[in-house]
């Protein structure tokens, strides 16, 4: 009896250890199945797969890190930050765990913590080389203005791979808003071989060109982005913009009209064919489109455009009214003294074209033209 008792425990024993051993053995399977639901954004039935492996084992890291990656696929990130730093409780090196915290903090907009997870993230032997995470790293760098910091990441992944484009991205961009245009041009041309047909890529070499003031060289390359996409707002823009810089206003204007006709209140662009007719000395036209770019709400260089339509057509009164409200509303500033100046001389005010170029002064607008039109009307009354 006793001996029966006891092949029924051992039994009994076994058949657990069998049980337990298939369960364990279901792991794998399950944690495919979840991820595949996750991506696919079935997030409930991928949550009760990672829940039975959690039944199994209740601390499967790869299961703990998917239940983290519903919460922040889902935008709930105060959950998601929760599950993430339980999961670096029973693996505090694991790379997915990390990655997910950070970006996790990045959707949080707390962007101090997240930097502080991927450097620490970095730090860790073998990541250092993580080109995914020194290019995102570069990103929020860049974003919040530590240029330094951010061509040191940018850098580092280049050393490791001077073709991924995530990372001539960065460096196109980076060097773009340091004024370094030639490098920037440099970065997007390496790109643009490895993605010729990318009219993000087209759109930033002719904006390098642009800034360097080859107009026709950026007009080749929006006209190739333009080709790709027939609306493209910086492909038009651009070609807009280079002819106004060739100085061929009438096609400017055909191409900010082209801009008109997706966005029609588009205070920037209405100012642009405001500014383009103005100096075609299509006065009607221009006081048109500036009214119109006024209408939808303040716009500082309608305003002064509008000024200035006013001066040319001797109406000073209207144009010193119109430079009175700029300056009450931005402050005085460099154009808006030298076109109140101008409209007092020849208003013949000279003593206040004198007090409004000395209150400048005054206020430490140090400009060359300031100083020399008031040398020239102190022998002026």
């Amino acid at each position: 009896m006793l001996r029966d008792s006891l092949n029924e425990i051992k039994e009994g024993h076994m058949k657990k250890q069998k049980k337990g051993y298939e369960n364990w053995q279901k792991i794998p399977e399950l944690s495919k199945s979840g991820y595949l639901l996750l991506r696919e954004k079935r997030f409930k039935e991928a949550e009760n797969e990672f829940k039975k492996i959690l039944d199994i084992d209740k601390k499967n890291i790869y299961a703990i890190v998917g239940m983290g990656d519903i919460k922040r696929k889902q935008r709930l990130f105060e959950d998601a930050v929760d599950i993430y730093e339980q999961a670096l409780t029973v693996a505090p090196l694991n790379k997915f765990a990390l990655i997910g915290l950070a970006d996790t903090y990045r959707g949080l907009k707390r962007i101090n913590d997240a930097i502080g997870v991927w450097e620490e993230y970095l730090s860790y032997s073998d990541n250092e080389y993580d080109i995914a995470i020194l290019s995102r790293l570069g990103d929020t760098y860049r974003k919040t203005g530590q240029q330094k910091k951010a061509l040191e990441k940018y850098n580092k992944a280049y050393s490791i791979d001077a073709k991924n484009p995530y990372v001539l991205s960065g460096l196109g961009l980076l060097y773009f808003e340091m004024n370094n245009f030639n490098k920037s041009l440099d970065h997007w041309k390496q790109l643009l071989e490895i993605e010729p047909d990318d009219v993000k890529v087209l759109t930033n070499i002719g904006n390098c060109h642009r800034k360097l003031r080859d107009f026709n060289g950026a007009l080749k390359y929006f006209y190739k982005a333009l080709k790709l996409e027939d609306k493209n707002f910086y492909a038009l823009y651009g070609i807009a913009d280079s002819y106004r810089g060739l100085k061929d206003y009438d096609k400017a204007n055909e191409y900010w009209r082209k801009i008109l006709e997706n966005d029609p209140y588009n205070k920037k662009i209405l100012t642009r064919l405001g500014d383009s007719y103005r100096n075609l000395r299509n006065l009607k036209n221009a006081r048109f489109y500036y009214k119109k770019a006024i209408e939808r709400e303040f716009d500082y260089y309608a305003i002064l455009g509008l000024s200035i339509v006013e001066k040319m057509e001797k109406n000073y009164d209207a144009a010193v009214e119109n430079l009175s409200q700029l300056e009450n509303l931005s402050g005085l500033n460099i154009q808006i003294t030298l076109q109140l100046s101008e409209c007092y001389v020849e208003m013949n005010k000279i003593e206040m074209a004198k007090e409004v170029l000395g209150k400048a002064l005054q206020k430490g607008i140090n400009n060359e033209e300031i100083k020399n039109r008031l040398k020239i009307l102190k022998h002026q009354k």
